[in-house]
């Protein structure tokens, strides 16, 4: 990106997913939130829309995690976050570093201190990090997976507490290259997005300490969309690079949502995730 955004807030209202939400609280915490603009607890944004009629402006895509338990020592973290189109193959919108794609430069990963938040802490592990790796296809043409690490301060280790939202990473997304000469294709099509996995390592080990892999609030905490997509047979898989099942990533479809539809399978989908 050319320039760094400025963070902005605006709450854009679910019209078409009429849906009751659970609470799920004590079954799925401790985990991972996503949200658009701010964190969750500030009222980030769950569906972002947009008219796909200007090259200006940027949307921010906002991580966070929380614990049950307190965590000492903590140096750095690493992040998965899964993104799946409702088209049979990921828009030239869509495609950002590594790819070589349309809009290569109109993504941007950092895992600083978001600045505006009345909720979310940001004594965390957010100062220095980025993205490590854009692979698309691992679960189909429409997927593409982000993986990024963050770490603390190398002299002074976090110390984490049990019930505290803390900022994890902003990825910052532009606009460039949607209308006009040269323009990208999709950016109307319905996207769903799940971070996947947040994983926190401790001083002087190689191991994680624990993997967040759920949504910290209930299963919709952890999951954004983009133009009214919504996600479906949202499940949960096995990494194949790790034995007894030690490490999993979300899997799921991704559709425009409906009213009916959604609160059926948002209903279904959270039913399956905390058997």
């Amino acid at each position: 990106m050319t320039s760094r955004p400025r963070a902005h807030a605006a709450l854009i209202a679910l019209a078409t997913l009429a849906i009751a939400t659970p609470s799920l609280a004590g079954l799925s915490a401790p985990g991972v939130n996503l949200r658009w603009d701010q964190c969750y607890a500030d009222g980030g944004a769950w569906n972002k829309t947009f008219a796909c009629n200007t090259n200006l402006g940027t949307d921010l895509l906002v991580g966070t995690f929380e614990l049950t338990q307190p965590l000492t020592q903590v140096v750095s973290a690493q992040i998965v976050l899964d993104v799946r189109s409702a088209s049979s193959s990921l828009p030239a919108w869509w495609l950002f570093p590594y790819s070589g794609g349309c809009r290569s430069r109109s993504m941007d990963f950092q895992p600083v201190g978001y600045p505006s938040s009345g909720a979310c802490s940001f004594d965390g592990i957010g100062a220095g990090g980025g993205l490590s790796g854009y692979s698309i296809g691992l679960q189909g043409p429409s997927h593409v997976r982000l993986t990024g690490a963050f770490a603390a301060r190398t002299v002074q280790p976090v110390d984490l507490v049990a019930g505290a939202e803390y900022y994890a990473f902003t990825v910052f997304i532009d606009h460039a290259k949607t209308v006009g000469t040269g323009s990208c294709g999709g950016c109307d099509v319905p996207v769903c997005a799940f971070l996947s996995r947040i994983s926190l390592y401790q001083r002087n080990s190689s191991t994680a300490a624990i993997h967040l892999e759920r949504g910290a609030n209930w299963l919709g905490s952890q999951y954004v969309t983009w133009q009214n997509g919504y996600p479906v047979d949202v499940h949960h898989e096995c990494d194949p690079a790790e034995p007894h099942c030690a490490r999993q990533y979300t899997a799921f479809g991704c559709v425009l949502a409906t009213a009916t539809s959604s609160r059926k399978s948002t209903w279904g989908a959270v039913k399956a995730l905390y058997k």
